[in-house]
């Protein structure tokens, strides 16, 4: 049996990604940086993602399939992929999305270059459903010779960030709470990770990332977006809207900056910082967000008086 660790993880949390599946994966298998793990966790996909994952995991050694038995549910797929990673460097990857061939190459020869930089990406293009580019470019903030004050900000208010997909060190990602079930998993992973180090930015698009929201084919209210968001957040739950993701986003930011390694004034002023970033930033979602409990409170209600 083959023992050897990879020097990268990368895991790749999907759920009925069969259009697009074998473009990422063929990317991924294609980088110039070839001692890497591909970790797919199958969200117990009702596609053709399971025939599609076996086939490569028989024709290449690095990947290694595993397939739920029931929806876990985004963020526990999210945070498996990672637990069974066991790689120095880790990277989440979309089932959706395509990687340059350079793409870990040249984030690791970053990460390589600098112990203190806790992650490292690229610049990031948008791709539509064809693979035709959008003409819109994501870019990424370095925030190497930047105090962890401002550090911290920079990622607090740069909301267009794919932080989630970069090349991280495992040894920072232990330290974290992973992915939570709150609004934005993502950004809150990205604030806890700015905490531990600056991240760094290969200038070049080197990752292309898949346009999805084309294959809706009937528009739907903010609060149907919120309510079918929720619902993926906490699959099964019979009333996930009260489950507060909003608000407690919030608080663990709170709690995260509590805990962290740092003076008590700096703390202050971290945790004056998160306030007015929460009611800027997410103020569209309120009335979403209020609709989504009062339509679950009426429902509830209703049904209980038919009974």
């Amino acid at each position: 049996m083959n023992t050897r660790v990879p020097r990268v993880s990368i895991g790749m949390a999907i759920y009925n990604e069969e259009k697009y599946l074998r473009q990422a994966l063929d990317s991924l298998l294609a980088q110039d940086f070839a001692d890497f793990e591909l970790i797919i966790s199958d969200n117990a996909s009702e596609d053709a993602t399971q025939q599609i994952c076996l086939k490569y995991a028989t024709r290449d050694a690095r990947v290694r399939y595993y397939r739920n038995e029931t929806n876990l549910g985004p963020i526990e797929n999210f945070n498996r992929v990672f637990r069974l990673s066991c790689g120095e460097y880790f990277m989440w990857a979309g089932g959706h999305d395509i990687w340059a061939p350079t793409y870990l190459s040249r984030c690791l020869e970053v990460l390589e270059s600098d112990d203190a930089v806790v992650l490292c990406n690229s610049a990031t293009r948008l791709i539509g459903q064809d693979g035709e580019d959008l003409g819109v470019t994501v870019r990424q903030i370095d925030t190497r010779n930047c105090s962890v004050l401002l550090r911290f900000n920079l990622v607090l208010w740069q909301v267009t960030a794919v932080f989630v997909y970069s090349l991280i060190r495992a040894s920072a990602l232990r330290q974290t709470h992973l992915c939570q079930r709150v609004f934005g998993p993502d950004c809150l992973l990205a604030l806890e990770l700015s905490l531990l180090g600056p991240f760094a930015v290969v200038p070049q698009p080197l990752f292309f990332m898949r346009d999805n929201r084309g294959e809706r084919t009937q528009p739907r209210s903010r609060a149907e977006e919120m309510k079918s968001f929720l619902e993926r957040l906490y699959p099964g739950e019979k009333n996930p809207v009260g489950r507060f993701p909003y608000a407690r986003s919030t608080f663990e930011k709170l709690l995260m900056v509590k805990q962290a390694r740092l003076g008590y004034a700096q703390k202050l002023l971290l945790m004056a910082c998160v306030l007015p970033a929460y009611f800027l930033w997410y103020y569209i979602y309120l009335p979403a967000i209020l609709r989504c409990h009062v339509r679950e409170f009426v429902r509830r209600h209703y049904s209980q008086q038919c009974e």
